[in-house]
């Protein structure tokens, strides 16, 4: 697994955590665009939320804006704010 795959994976975690959501599907990408534009008043499309999350095929990487929506959303101030935290969690575990 890459440094991004793994980053994004705790991401993806961190997000349904947020919105308490278990196991993900294609109808809950709607209720989480609507919960970060409540939050935060950032506009991430339902579509852009099933990219993401991997729900259908795309060879597109999310763009900062994207990983720093959510980021923000779960609580951080950016996504380098989020990498940082779960990498020193990471290490702090580790030990």
């Amino acid at each position: 697994m890459s440094e991004d795959d793994f980053f994004h994976s705790a991401l993806k975690e961190h997000v349904l955590s947020a919105c308490g959501i278990i196991s993900i599907c294609i109808g809950d990408c709607r209720e989480i665009s609507i919960k970060i534009f409540e939050r935060d008043r950032n506009y991430l499309s339902e579509k852009t939320i099933i990219s993401f999350f991997g729900l259908k095929n795309s060879q597109n990487m999310p763009s900062t804006f994207v990983l720093d929506s959510l980021s923000r959303f779960t609580g951080h101030t950016s996504w380098e704010d989020f990498k940082n935290a779960v990498a020193k969690k990471t290490l702090r575990t580790a030990q």
